[in-house]
């Protein structure tokens, strides 16, 4: 069966929407909406493949309604026991636990461009968890492995209409869903694995344990509605996943996940920026702008992410500054954070408040520079 573009939906008709298409381009000045269900033939459990068939082929400034599984293809849920959490991340060995839906083929986009993807809108699914792996079996995966050798999952049953949940009596979690991995296919260039198992297996397809300047694990928890990602297009089409859900997660995702859970849909905009050059990727929310960067050692992702942020502040045009200036401006206003610890490569982003910039206003393009 075909998808179709859909102004309006309800969820029978989401059932029955299509698996495939090719968009055909909308008239000037006007977009589609497509949704993306999460099935067998769209969800993919832990590697990236550039040979797999796009699952929506849509356009420039087209919405999509993408709907995400759990971790393993959704098989870890209430229920499920920590032995049987060890089995299913054992049968995946060197993939990732998550589970991406994707990819989404937008058809102006070619390598050499920026995707401006717009984060519109949220909602989760009624169920999350959390968990670490035993440190006896798993010694390296987990901040403190080590002092917990035998590992903890707990279950969390949200209640969407306070946007809450409960973690033990008399303590609450206020819920602030992103996805933790968001991607473009992957770059044709990335280094060889440092640490961890090897980044590609043997038919050719990359893992998504690790970030990298494609996007991919990222985990930054500042992506949630409302957020603009930006990312450099390595693949013609740009391809789209995204996966490993997150309903809430502390910076450093210290015990190796977050509040973890799917989402009904995570709606999104992607915006091909043939003007735009970028080499890692970035973002922007209402109230900063933020540059990240990632690798293995977290004194160099620390040095990437406050690179990207000094060559995002000299090229800007809201106020024009020299690098010095710029580097003074990340020194003094820059909130520089460690994203996670637990990829293998590690992430930093440096955040910088829009609020600095007197004059400057909110949704208005200043220029087409970015890090470079």
């Amino acid at each position: 069966m075909n998808s179709v573009p859909v102004a309006s939906f309800t969820p029978l008709l989401i059932l029955g929407l299509a698996l495939s298409a090719h968009a055909q381009p909308p008239p000037p000045g006007t977009s589609r909406h497509y949704v993306l269900p999460a099935t067998p033939a769209t969800v993919q459990w832990g590697w990236y493949d550039t040979s797999e068939p796009p699952k929506l082929t849509i356009h420039s400034g087209d919405t999509v309604s993408i709907e995400t599984l759990s971790h393993s293809l959704g098989q870890i849920k209430p229920g499920v026991d920590m032995d049987q959490i060890i089995k299913l991340r054992k049968e995946n060995d060197g993939g990732g636990p998550h589970s991406i839906t994707g990819p989404i083929y937008v058809e102006e986009a070619e390598p050499g461009d920026t995707l401006e993807i717009h984060i519109l809108k949220i909602v989760p699914k009624l169920y999350a968890f959390n968990f670490n792996l035993p440190g006896t079996e798993f010694p390296a995966i987990g901040l403190l492995a080590s002092e917990f050798p035998g590992g903890f999952v707990r279950y969390y049953k949200l209640d969407l209409a306070r946007m809450q949940t409960q973690f033990k009596p008399g303590v609450m979690i206020d819920l602030k869903p992103f996805p933790g991995t968001f991607t473009v296919g992957v770059d044709p260039h990335e280094p060889d694995a440092k640490a961890g198992p090897p980044i590609h297996d043997a038919k050719g397809r990359t893992s998504t344990l690790r970030p990298w300047k494609n996007g991919s694990n990222m985990d930054l928890n500042e992506l949630q509605a409302g957020s603009i990602l930006y990312l450099p297009v390595f693949q013609k089409g740009g391809l789209i996943w995204t996966g490993d859900s997150h309903c809430r997660q502390g910076n450093g995702e210290v015990n190796l996940t977050a509040l973890e859970c799917a989402y009904k849909e995570i709606e999104i905009r992607p915006v091909v920026r043939k003007d735009l050059k970028t080499e890692w990727p970035w973002a922007e929310t209402k109230t900063h702008w933020i540059f990240m960067g990632y690798d293995e050692d977290l004194n160099q992702a620390m040095r990437i992410a406050v690179e990207q942020t000094v060559h995002w502040l000299s090229a800007q045009s809201i106020v024009p500054m020299s690098r010095e200036e710029a580097y003074a401006l990340t020194s003094i206003v820059g909130d520089c954070r460690v994203t996670q610890v637990v990829d293998i490569r590690k992430g930093v982003h440096c955040m910088i408040p829009k609020a600095v910039f007197v004059d400057y206003q909110a949704g208005r393009r200043h220029g087409g520079h970015s890090p470079q």
